[in-house]
């Protein structure tokens, strides 16, 4: 995965939301009694905390990274799979 930090930054953060999502979809069931705005505040709370999750590594890939630091995440949170899979 080629681009620095700014585009592993983007790949860990749609890697988190992805898990997000999927885990939404899990719950589905137990989820089904909740009323409409209850439903969107457990939409909004899961999105607060992959933002809150993400900023930390956003912060520190926003400075120049070293490659094999870039090549750890990348392999640590199969980054590169979800970009195969997304092409």
């Amino acid at each position: 995965m080629n681009g620095g930090g700014p585009t592993v930054s983007r790949a860990l953060r749609n890697r988190f939301e992805a898990i997000r999502q999927a885990e939404i979809e899990r719950l589905e069931k137990k989820l089904r009694g909740l009323s409409e705005n209850d439903r969107r505040s457990v939409e909004a709370i899961t999105a607060d905390i992959i933002a809150a999750i993400a900023c930390v590594p956003e912060r520190a890939l926003a400075t120049d990274v070293p490659h094999p630091a870039l090549e750890a995440l990348v392999r640590l949170f199969a980054l590169e799979h979800d970009r195969a899979a997304a092409q």
